[in-house]
């Protein structure tokens, strides 16, 4: 089986790293080719620092210095693109043909100044990397000052500001992305294209083990990602890019040092990275962490209960690179705890703010450990083959207010995967296999559902063809994918979960996509999409209390996939002067896994020896479907002077009627900046409508308007660069409810902002 095949590459992840050394070691005469040395500098001639340089064809990464230079060494002989991205400067490029031997390479990239946040090379939404100009699907990247002007305490909160996307708010730390109103198991975040191994998206109240200031930069694809990514992957894809594995030897020790406070999460976050040299061919980074913050404020000023959040968090790494090998590994952990807001916490104008029984706080950590491999194979045929693995080991408790232990969480996984990057003819792109194993394990009274564990696995093939030639040309994308997936419960005494079975699925996914460039700076995209998504284990066996959203949960072991075909249009505009993109799509989703409460049930408790009445939540199934059109365009409308406006809208409905639950609410907003490199000042203001369509009163949600204010100063001191950003948010103190979560958490009130990050 293709799963078997596919876990067994964590497994033999030492192996290959030993034969990735031996594949080095080649005779004393066969000398690497000759390094590309180069350097950034604006039009004026000045030499610009910590500019993000790739090269796309050996997916390798590095900064430039203090002097504006960069070299990429152990290369083979070949043609290389080479692109310098810089937040307040259009991306540049280069061309260098490095020979079998001589001197080195030497190339210039001039980068033009401009004050809009423009997307460099993405990782993330195809197997090759690419320009965003040629990407099918919507993308989103955020770095540089445009990360810190958004910078959340989640990555949610990070990202909920950009069209087709918002968070499931739970409280400060359990919160998590929504993408065109998919969340939880449908959206997939990754961290450095590894999963994270957490259980974030089982339930409203869990958090995600990852921190946004950690971030170098977030990529987000927008729509179906099945074909690259397996399950989950239905809505979308969040991937948090930092360096835990060098592929790129740096001519010496380089960084980051940043912080960042809030004054409506009383508290602060610092975390700091470095990334050394040992050599020729071998670099290692350290990178730890941590955040502290107090209850967050609602609208009013009003504390909400038992909302505090900490995390501590370290990963080392260590990258061995050659002209015919790039391999390298890390380890990490992650510690946390966080309260759940108070059930009944607050009460305003008669409406009742639901969340946890009071004192409820979540305590865990998760270790990962990840490896990587990759092999040059040539220049024609199958070029580079790469192997990766990762390993988490997560756990988490639930802790009531009388310090007893509610529920025990545990969760193992593995991953591993074999890509093989190719080139025949007119054709390039990759074929793939992936496999990846979880061991589920609740423990206590009030556990959901029983232990579990599932494996899944899949083969793909991408690949992409130009129809012309030249940089104008149109090109077609085209992909398949086939998986598998098992789920194991396992055996207990429970008489709740007598009922349950093995469960097997399996699902083509594939994927057509057409590029069209329409001039330079222009190009438009249409593709269509079949993918999938296997019911998760509470979804399926279900059958207790479920406090965080407040319901009896009662799954339903017979549901089937989630199968979705979808269409989306997009147009996008990239130069000095503009950035722009607009999407249209359509999703039909058959089998739409979803809650649906049917009345009320009661409930006895043991321990206290009283009875209560719970509404009674049961997951069913129906065909559904979900369109929308969303944008954003930022131009310069003057010198230094920027005007934006975004805009989305989600509408969910069951084909036999009704709407889809926690749909987000449709939004426009504006915005303008004034930015001149050194100072910045910026105005932005977003309305979201009323989201009356829920059918239950209670999650319906009032239409608000946010104001955010924000300023920022960037000071380049030789090599070193300072940025500092200030922002006021929610300035008009809002009082406001998300409506894509079951917990009826009120969002934060007006918040003073301040982060600071140097990179050296």
């Amino acid at each position: 089986m293709l799963y078997r095949i596919a876990g067994r590459a964590v497994l033999a992840l030492a192996a290959l790293l030993v034969s990735a050394a031996a594949a080095h070691a080649a005779p004393a005469d066969s000398a690497a080719a000759p390094p590309i040395v180069g350097v950034v500098r604006d039009t004026a001639g000045v030499p610009l620092s910590n500019a993000r340089v790739v090269i796309n064809e050996l997916s390798r990464s590095t900064l430039t210095s203090g002097d504006g230079t960069f070299v990429f060494r152990a290369l083979r002989p070949g043609t290389y693109h080479v692109d310098a991205t810089l937040l307040g400067y259009a991306p540049g490029h280069a061309v260098a043909v490095v020979p079998a031997e001589g001197g080195e390479v030497r190339v210039t990239i001039t980068l033009r100044s401009t004050v809009l946040s423009l997307e460099g090379i993405n990782v993330t939404a195809s197997p090759r990397s690419a320009d965003p100009l040629n990407i099918t699907q919507s993308t989103v990247e955020l770095s540089g000052k445009a990360l810190e002007r958004s910078l959340g305490t989640s990555v949610a909160q990070t990202l909920s500001s950009q069209p087709g996307l918002s968070v499931r708010y739970g409280g400060p730390a359990a919160s998590t992305p929504v993408i065109r109103g998919l969340a939880g198991e449908r959206v997939l975040v990754v961290q450095n294209g590894q999963r994270t191994g957490d259980l974030s998206s089982t339930s409203a109240d869990h958090a995600l083990s990852v921190d946004p200031l950690a971030a170098s930069r977030i990529e987000v694809v927008r729509g179906p990602a099945s074909l690259l990514y397996g399950n989950n992957a239905l809505g979308g894809v969040v991937n948090v890019i930092s360096t835990d594995i060098p592929n790129t030897i740096p001519g010496e020790a380089s960084g980051f040092l940043a912080a960042q406070g809030e004054s409506v999460n009383p508290g602060g976050a610092l975390t700091g990275e470095v990334t050394m040299p040992l050599g020729e061919s071998l670099a290692v980074t350290a990178r730890a962490g941590g955040r502290r913050v107090d209850d967050v404020h609602t609208g009013g000023g009003v504390p909400l209960p038992n909302t505090f959040y900490n995390n501590l968090y370290g990963t080392g790494g260590i990258g061995y690179v050659t002209e015919h090998v790039q391999a390298g590994a890390s380890v990490g952990g992650y510690r946390f705890d966080y309260g759940l807001a108070s059930l009944h916490a607050e009460e305003e104008e008669g409406h009742e703010e639901e969340g946890h029984e009071e004192g409820v706080t979540i305590n865990g950590q998760r270790t990962d450990a990840n490896g990587r491999v990759s092999l040059w194979l040539g220049d024609r045929g199958f070029t580079n083959l790469r192997a990766e693995g990762s390993a988490q080991w997560y756990g988490h408790d639930e802790i009531e207010g009388n310090g007893e232990i509610g529920t025990r969480f545990r969760l193992n996984t593995q991953s591993g995967g074999l890509n093989a990057k190719t080139e025949f003819g007119r054709f390039s792109g990759a074929v793939g296999v992936s496999g990846l194993l979880k061991q589920y394990s609740p423990e206590g009274e009030e556990a959901l559902t029983p232990g579990a564990d599932s494996r899944t696995g899949g083969a793909f093939v991408y690949q992409e063809m130009a129809l012309g030639t030249g940089d104008a040309a149109p090109s077609l994308q085209a992909g398949a994918r086939y998986d598998v997936y098992q789920v194991r419960p396992e055996e207990t005494g429970d008489e709740r979960f007598e009922n349950v079975r093995a469960r097997d699925f399996s699902s083509f996914s594939g994927s057509l996509g057409l590029n069209v460039p329409l001039n330079p700076n222009l190009s438009a995209s249409v593709s269509v999409a079949r993918s999938f998504r296997a019911p998760t284990v509470e979804e399926l066996f279900s059958n207790a209390f479920h406090h965080a959203a407040g319901t009896y949960d009662v799954g339903d072991p017979e549901l089937e996939l989630e199968t979705n075909r979808g269409a989306e249009a997009v147009l996008r505009a990239q130069s000095e002067h503009i950035n722009a993109q607009v999407a249209a799509f359509y999703n039909r989703i058959d089998n739409y896994i979803t809650a649906d409460v049917v009345g009320d049930t009661a409930i006895f408790h043991e321990e206290e020896g009283h009875t209560d009445v719970v509404p009674l939540n049961v997951f069913r199934q129906a065909d559904a479907e979900l369109r929308g059109l969303e944008g954003q365009v930022e131009a310069v409308v003057a010198r230094h002077v920027v005007l934006g406006a975004m805009g989305d809208l989600v509408r969910g409905d069951f084909v036999q009627g009704g709407a889809l639950p926690f749909m987000p609410a449709a939004r426009v907003g504006g915005s303008a900046r004034w930015d001149d490199g050194r100072y910045s000042l910026g105005v932005e203001a977003r309305h979201a409508f009323a989201q009356d369509r829920a059918e239950m009163q209670e999650f319906r949600t009032d239409a608000y308007t946010l104001v955010n204010l924000s300023t920022g100063l960037s000071l380049r001191q030789g090599r070193r660069i300072h940025s500092i950003v200030l922002r006021a948010d929610n300035l008009l103190d809002e009082q406001y409810r998300e409506p894509t979560s079951r917990l009826l958490v009120p969002s934060p009130g007006r918040n003073l902002s301040l982060v600071y990050r140097v990179l050296f």
